[in-house]
């Protein structure tokens, strides 16, 4: 059998109702988030869309949040700019739009749809090995694969394993291996250590992330990658970065890459060395790109070509009208029936 890597991006999640962060500030969480939080916008206001002419209902086509928080940080980084805002004023925008971010691509959202299942389904059949590899803050994929193993009866289930140490993760799956590779809403620095916090009902997600935002001097963070071209540096980077090594090698090693949703944005300088520097090294492997976007289409036949991957121009739900096929033209040497 053969060894895969899934890489799941913004797409994979979108048809689950998860906002992408172009038009997160639409959601209607989001909205209602505002709603509650005057500070951040009246700041999002001020230093981003009124400057650019632009409001909330056209926010979607202004600055993303990586272009906002790459621009904070620039400034930040010119101190001796005498209309630079004070420092804290930086920290605080960024946890408030964090919270923001948490709220709009957690709360309403449900996985009841089970749009990943039927992939996750047949990779666990036809591969000896897959590799998750998600560059998503929400908590789908953890909970397709959970409730994906209803089948197998009550008290039965177990968590992807991981490749850093994290408390509270339930046991660990060797053959499937998940890479939270930009951290997540539910993974945070507890007491100076890696945790999962549970999003169920009976979890305290919504009780971490209602501290974090009511406490200025929380211990507690959660560990997320900055959306901005920053991301890579810090200390959470050097948390994750065990994930990276991970990634790359089962990146090289792969017969089947599968990519869900995921742009390559400029931004993801690390994601895009891996992947550029295992399609040179890996010459044998196969390549999916399932993406309804022609500029993310485009993008990818122009830095992979044609010879080894195949695009499908259909979101997730358009590719599980017909997974088993749509796997066995991209792989014609792995059997998906």
């Amino acid at each position: 059998m053969s060894k895969a890597v899934v890489i799941l991006g913004a797409g994979a999640s979108s048809d689950f109702g998860v906002p992408t962060l172009q038009g997160i500030f639409k959601d209607k969480w989001a909205r209602q988030h505002l709603k509650r939080d005057p500070f951040l916008a009246q700041k999002l206001n001020e230093i981003f869309w009124s400057p650019r002419g632009h409001t909330l209902e056209s926010s979607d086509q202004s600055v993303t949040i990586e272009e906002m928080l790459t621009i904070l940080r620039d400034w930040e980084n010119e101190p001796s700019c005498r209309k630079c805002p004070e420092l804290d004023l930086f920290a605080e925008f960024r946890k408030r739009l964090y919270v923001l971010i948490m709220r709009a691509v957690f709360e309403g959202k449900s996985t009841k749809a089970a749009h990943l299942n039927p992939l996750i389904q047949v990779c666990d059949e036809k591969f000896e090995q897959v590799t998750w590899a998600s560059f998503n803050w929400d908590c789908v994929f953890d909970a397709s694969f959970w409730y994906w193993q209803s089948w197998s009866g009550p008290g039965s289930r177990v968590n992807p394993s991981l490749a850093i140490s994290i408390d509270n993760w339930y046991g660990g799956w060797p053959k499937h291996l998940f890479l939270k590779l930009h951290g997540g809403i539910n993974w945070w620095m507890v007491n100076g250590r890696l945790t999962y916090v549970r999003f169920a009902s009976s979890g305290d997600l919504n009780r971490k992330w209602n501290e974090y935002s009511k406490d200025p001097n929380s211990a507690d963070q959660p560990v997320i990658l900055e959306p901005s071209a920053y991301k890579y540096c810090g200390d959470f980077y050097k948390l994750l970065s065990p994930q990276w090594s991970k990634f790359f090698e089962r990146l090289c090693e792969a017969d089947c890459i599968i990519i869900i949703g995921y742009s390559l944005p400029e931004g993801d300088a690390q994601a895009r060395s891996k992947m550029m520097t295992a399609f040179n090294i890996n010459k044998r492997c196969k390549w999916l790109l399932i993406d309804p976007s022609e500029a993310t289409c485009a993008r990818f036949i122009r830095l992979l070509g044609q010879k080894s991957l195949t695009v499908l121009r259909k979101g997730l739900v358009g590719f599980n009208h017909d997974v088993r096929a749509y796997l066995q033209q991209a792989f014609p040497d792995i059997d998906p029936s």
